[in-house]
């Protein structure tokens, strides 16, 4: 948390003083901004909000003392190509959702621009390009801090992750500042939702994806109307945005859920299994799941595992033993004189009552295993006596 509130203390005095040395600064004294261009002043406001990726990075590496990628998901990196797959979802219901509340609000005095209206084609396209460039390290600074890192720190201090969902959302609500009540709700409702999905997703792809695709709509209709420069967030939006937002919150979260059953996406650390001190870590799923081929294994949530837990590299086929569980366990010791079993070979005689009726040898003589045709394993010892 201190590291968070330098990096945004740096970023905002390097701001101030870039503005002071180049005098581009606002003409009123009482200015909330650094920059009169409100581009300008605009792309180190999310500079200062992205910084938060690093600071958790790092953090989570040199303090938390785990690889990095474990606050990204459980597979201890970002999933692009299921990232992808989120934003073919995510960017088309957005602009779904926008436009309901648009021709839903047209023509109340509340909904109407109060910008300095189109700033022409010039800017417009370099605001995009600036907002393009910078609005999804800032959407993804902000599900790092409150869907990642907050929750696997507060969760593995209540050993559950649904307490720390329910402080980061009630916390992320609040950090966009104190506005209307329908705009309070709306941030605490979605981001509940948000860490619901991360958890049932096993990573931050699906949630990022939905709050660039949202971020960037928004402040791209704020730079056509010539509003950038206006100080209201989310925590200002009218009843009409909670009442959308009720469903279509749900609704991306279960279709995401739905596609990430169907795709196979990975809800908890492959290979991770009971170990001693299993306890200190976190279940991050709605409870333990098992590993293929394995025994039980924890379910953990994207970096929810304790500080000396490490992420393996995922392993491929669907046959193939987890990269953790438990030993081996030793075979009994060999009796000095005999032989072992695997080495045995058939006799001449009639077979031994201690002998395997399977007469398992080695070489071209070895028992046919399972699905060999009746003609594949060796034809009886000579003398033996062939059960029906």
């Amino acid at each position: 948390m201190l590291l968070l509130f330098v990096g945004i203390v740096v970023v905002t005095g390097f701001a101030a003083v870039l503005a002071a040395v180049l005098d581009a600064g606002p003409d009123s004294p009482d200015s909330e901004v650094f920059f009169e261009d409100p581009v300008a002043d605009m792309a180190f406001q999310l500079v200062g909000i992205a910084i938060g990726i690093p600071v958790v990075l790092w953090g989570a590496r040199y303090l938390g003392r785990r690889p990095a990628g474990t606050v990204s998901s459980v597979l201890g990196r970002l999933r692009w190509k299921w990232l992808g797959l989120c934003a073919a979802v995510a960017v088309p219901m957005i602009i779904v959702q926008f436009g309901i509340m648009i021709a839903w609000t047209w023509g109340e005095e509340s909904a109407e621009p109060a910008g300095d209206g189109f700033p022409g084609w010039t800017a417009f396209l370099v605001s995009l390009a600036v907002l393009g460039a910078l609005v999804p390290f800032q959407a993804a600074a902000e599900e790092y801090v409150f869907r990642g890192w907050l929750v696997q720190v507060i969760g593995r201090a209540v050993r559950s992750p649904w307490p720390a969902v329910v402080i980061a959302s009630l916390l992320f609500a609040l950090a966009h500042g104190f506005g209307e009540l329908s705009g309070f709700i709306l941030l605490f409702y979605s981001a509940l939702w948000w860490g619901w999905l991360v958890i049932r997703t096993g990573g931050l792809e699906a949630v990022i994806t939905m709050h660039a695709a949202n971020n960037l709509l928004a402040f791209g209709l704020a730079a056509g109307f010539g509003e950038l420069a206006s100080t209201e967030t989310a925590a200002d939006a009218p009843w009409q945005a909670m009442a959308v937002e009720f469903v279509f919150a749900p609704l991306y979260c279960l279709v995401m859920a739905r596609i990430a059953d169907r795709k196979g996406v990975a809800r908890v650390s492959p290979g991770e299994g009971p170990r001693a001190g299993a306890g200190t870590e976190l279940a991050a799923g709605a409870g333990a799941e098992l590993a293929a081929g394995a025994g039980p294994a924890a379910a953990v949530g994207p970096g929810l595992a304790a500080s000396h837990a490490s992420t393996p590299e995922p392993v491929s086929g669907p046959a193939a033993a987890p990269a953790y569980g438990p030993e081996p366990v030793p075979g009994p010791e060999p009796v000095p004189g005999l032989e072992p079993a695997s080495e045995s070979r058939p006799t001449s005689g009639p077979a031994s009552a201690s002998a395997p009726e399977s007469g398992a040898g080695t070489g071209p003589e070895r028992a046919p295993g399972p699905g060999a045709g009746p003609e594949s394993g060796p034809g009886p010892a000579p003398g033996s006596r062939v059960e029906p």
